[in-house]
C-alpha cells in the first residue's frame, strides 16, 4: 500500500497543488518561503487534531469569501436553494486529498471504510476538509456584524473558528458519503514528524529529549513480556534496597534528632528514608546517552551538533518503529525537515541513502518525505524523486522531476543532467536566479562584474541568491529543457566563437571543408562554432546574423543569452571571446597597464599606443589562447580591477538578470 498522490487546496501558499510521491523517498526542495514546511504542516494539523488559524487560508481564498458573501446578499425567496448550493461550492475550504494505491495483500478491513463506489479499482481517496458546518448560518452571522461597515475579512477572522470544523470523507462520493471516524484513518495511516532545530539535551531542565524514546522502548518490551525489562525492574528494586540501607546509616543522627521534639509520639512509629528509583524517573532524570572516548565517558552535549542531530533522527525513527509494532498501521508517512542541520557536507551527502537503507531493514511500510536546503543531500537523491517548490506571487507551483524524467525527449541529455547535478550543482534548485558561463575566467571575474554593476547602475545582484554554473559552450544547450521546466530566470554568458568556412581540394580531388577560428570581419562566410548559439539561443549559425540579432531575440521565456556584440554601429569590430571583447572596450587600460598585465606583458611590449592595442585585439587574444594564459589574464584583472569596464554584452545581460 502506497500514497500515490496528494492534493492540497486553499492552505497558505499551497493554494492548489498536486504532488506524486515516490514509493520510498521523495525529496522536496526549493527556496525559503516556497511552501515546503506548509506541506508537512497540513498533515500535522489534520492528523494531530491541531487548530487552524485564519492565516492558514491562502491569500487567494480571501476573494472566495467575498464571492460567497456576495451570493448570500442576493438570496431571496425564489432563488434561495440555488444560491445556497453556489455558496457551498465556492466558500473556501482547506482540503487535503490522498490517493492511496493498494493490493490484494493489504488489509481489506482497514480499506473498506474508504470505499464508497462499486467501481472496480485498486485506489481509494480520502478527503480531509476544514469547512463550515452550516455556510448559510455562518454568513448570516457575518452579515449582522457587518452592519457597522467593518471589513468582511476582519469579521471572518473573529468568527470562523466557531463555524468551521474538520471532517473526513471518502473522496469518490463526497456529496452522499458519511463522515469517517478519525480512528478509521489511524488504523490505515500514521504520520510521523521530525522537525528541524534538534538537540538531545533540554538546557532548561535536567531532562533529556531522548527520555520519552527510552520510556517507549521499555514500555513496549515490558508489554511483550521481554525478559530484559524484567531484569531491569529487578535491578532497580535491588538498587532501592541497597540505597535504603546506606540511607539508614548516613541519616541515623538526623532521624534521631526528631525524638528531641517528641516525635514520633507514644505509638512508637519509626521514621526512615525510602529510595524511589522508578522506571519513569529513571529514564527522565537518570539515564543519559554518553560517548566513550578512550574509556573516558563524556556527556552527549560534548558531541558535535551534527552528530546530535543524526542521533536524534535515528532515535525518533526507532520510536516510530515501536509505535508501528504496537498499532500495526498499514501505511506510515515520515516527514523529515531539514535533516542537514549542523551536518558536515560528507555526512549530508550519504544521509538520504543511509536513511533509506536503514528504513528498509526495519520491515514496516513507510514513505519518507524529506524537505531540504542541502545541495549535498539533493545530489545523492534519485533525480526523479525530486519535487521542486517554486513560489509565484501568492501561491506555490510544484515541478515534478519524474514527469521531466519521462517527458524528456533525449535520454542522453537526461543522463548528462543527472550526472552533472549529482557532481556539483544541486544548489540550482534553491536559487532565485542562475548564471551559466563557459570557464574559469568568468567564474573568477563574475563577483567583480556584479560588484561594479551594483555600484554603477544601482542593481542589487549581490544581494540575490544566484547559482553560478560553469559549463562548456558545447554543453550549455543540454540545460535548455531543465531550465525551461524549472522556470528559473537564467543568464547564459557564452562566446560567439567565430570560424571561417574554407574549402580545399586534396590530392585525390575530394573537396574538404574546414572551419578554423578567425577574426570577425564583414563577411558572409563566417560562422559560429558555439552549439548553444546554433542550436538553442538565438538559433542562428552565421556571425553576421548573430551580430544583427535584437535583444528580444536573445530571450526565450525566462532565459537570455549574452555573447560578444559590436560596440559601434558603424564598424564590424567585435571580439570572438571574452578576452578580445575586454581588450576592445578597455584599450587604454590595457596599454596603461601593459607592464602589470603579466599574462600578456610580452605581447604588449611592441605596442606604442592604445589604438595599436585596439587594432591588434584579435592577435592579443590569440596569444592568450595559444599560450594558455586565460586564467593568468583573469588574475591580472583581479589584481588591477579599479579602472576597467565590464564588456557591454555581459553588462547588458546582468542588467536584464537584475530586473
Amino acid at each position: 500500500m502506497k500514497i500515490k498522490n496528494i492534493k492540497i487546496e486553499n492552505f497558505r501558499l499551497l493554494d492548489n497543488i498536486e504532488i506524486n510521491l515516490e514509493d520510498i523517498t521523495t525529496a522536496i526542495v526549493g527556496k525559503n518561503n516556497s511552501g515546503k514546511t506548509s506541506f508537512s504542516e497540513i498533515f500535522n494539523i489534520f492528523m494531530n487534531g491541531r487548530k487552524f488559524d485564519f492565516e492558514d487560508f491562502s491569500i487567494k481564498a480571501h476573494q472566495k469569501f467575498y464571492d460567497a458573501y456576495s451570493y448570500f446578499t442576493q438570496i431571496n425567496t425564489t432563488n434561495k436553494e440555488e444560491k445556497i448550493k453556489e455558496i457551498i461550492q465556492i466558500i473556501p475550504k482547506i482540503k487535503l486529498i490522498l490517493t492511496i494505491e493498494y493490493t490484494e495483500a493489504d488489509n481489506w478491513v482497514h480499506i473498506k471504510p474508504f470505499i464508497s463506489s462499486l467501481e472496480e479499482s485498486n485506489e481509494i481517496k480520502i478527503l480531509f476538509e476544514y469547512s463550515p458546518k452550516d455556510s448559510e448560518k455562518f454568513l448570516e452571522t457575518i452579515s449582522k456584524d457587518l452592519l457597522d461597515g467593518s471589513d468582511l475579512i476582519d469579521k471572518i477572522k473573529l468568527l470562523f473558528s466557531s463555524y468551521y470544523q474538520p471532517i473526513i470523507l471518502p473522496y469518490s462520493d463526497t456529496e452522499n458519503a458519511s463522515k469517517l471516524e478519525f480512528s478509521d484513518v489511524q488504523r490505515l495511516l500514521q504520520c510521523h514528524f521530525i522537525e528541524a532545530q534538534r538537540d538531545l539535551e533540554d538546557s532548561k531542565s535536567n531532562n533529556t529529549k531522548l527520555s520519552s524514546i527510552f520510556q517507549q522502548q521499555y514500555d513496549y518490551k515490558r508489554k511483550k513480556e521481554d525478559n530484559s525489562s524484567e531484569e531491569l525492574i529487578k535491578a532497580t528494586d535491588t538498587a532501592n534496597i541497597e540505597i535504603e540501607k546506606k540511607l539508614e546509616v548516613f541519616f541515623e543522627q538526623f532521624i534521631e534528632s526528631f525524638l528531641d521534639f517528641g516525635f514520633p509520639g507514644i505509638n512508637n512509629e519509626k521514621l526512615q528514608l525510602q529510595s524511589k528509583i522508578e522506571m519513569e524517573s529513571l529514564f527522565r532524570n537518570n539515564v543519559r546517552l554518553v560517548y566513550n572516548h578512550d574509556d573516558n565517558l563524556l556527556p552527549e552535549k560534548y558531541n558535535g551538533l551534527g552528530y546530535k542531530n543524526l542521533m536524534y533522527i535515528i532515535s525518533k525513527i526507532l520510536s516510530f518503529e515501536i509505535l508501528h509494532q504496537d498499532k500495526k498501521c498499514d501505511l506510515n508517512l515520515l516527514f523529515i525537515e531539514e535533516p542537514e542541520a549542523h551536518m558536515h557536507p560528507q555526512m549530508q551527502t550519504v544521509f538520504i541513502k543511509n536513511i533509506t537503507n536503514f528504513l528498509a531493514t526495519k520491515g514496516f511500510n513507510v514513505q519518507v518525505i524529506i524537505s531540504t536546503h542541502s545541495s549535498h543531500i539533493l545530489t545523492n537523491a534519485e533525480f526523479e524523486s525530486i519535487r521542486y517548490f517554486s513560489k509565484n506571487a501568492y501561491s506555490t507551483q510544484i515541478k515534478d522531476l519524474r514527469k521531466f524524467h519521462t517527458e524528456l525527449t533525449e535520454p542522453h541529455t537526461l543522463k548528462f543532467l543527472e550526472q552533472y547535478l549529482t557532481l556539483d550543482k544541486g544548489e540550482l534548485f534553491f536559487s532565485d536566479k542562475a548564471i551559466l558561463f563557459e570557464g574559469v575566467v568568468e567564474r573568477l571575474l563574475m563577483p567583480i562584474f556584479i560588484k561594479k554593476l551594483d555600484a554603477s547602475n544601482g542593481t542589487k545582484l549581490s544581494e540575490q541568491y544566484i547559482s553560478y554554473i560553469e559549463v562548456g559552450g558545447a554543453y550549455m544547450d543540454k540545460f535548455k529543457e531543465l531550465l525551461i521546466f524549472l522556470e528559473i530566470k537564467t543568464l547564459i554568458i557564452t562566446d560567439i566563437d567565430s570560424v571561417e568556412k574554407k574549402e580545399s581540394t586534396n590530392e585525390k580531388g575530394s573537396v574538404q571543408t574546414t572551419y578554423p577560428k578567425c577574426q570577425i570581419i564583414n563577411s558572409d562566410n563566417l560562422y559560429t562554432s558555439n552549439a548553444c548559439l546554433k542550436n538553442w539561443l538565438p538559433c542562428k549559425n552565421k556571425i553576421l546574423d548573430l551580430l544583427a540579432t535584437t535583444n528580444e531575440e536573445k530571450i526565450v521565456q525566462k532565459i537570455r543569452v549574452a555573447y560578444q556584440i559590436k560596440i559601434n554601429s558603424t564598424e564590424i569590430k567585435c571580439g570572438r571571446s571574452f578576452e578580445e571583447a575586454f581588450i576592445i572596450e578597455n584599450p587604454k587600460y590595457v596599454f596603461d597597464n601593459k607592464d602589470n598585465l603579466v599574462s600578456i606583458k610580452n605581447k604588449l611590449k611592441n605596442y606604442n599606443s592604445e589604438s595599436e592595442v585596439l587594432d591588434n585585439s584579435f592577435e592579443i587574444q590569440d596569444y592568450i589562447d595559444s599560450n594558455k594564459k586565460k586564467t593568468d589574464f583573469a588574475f591580472d584583472l583581479l589584481s588591477n580591477q579599479d579602472d576597467w569596464n565590464i564588456p557591454t554584452y555581459i553588462k547588458e545581460g546582468l542588467i536584464w538578470l537584475s530586473q
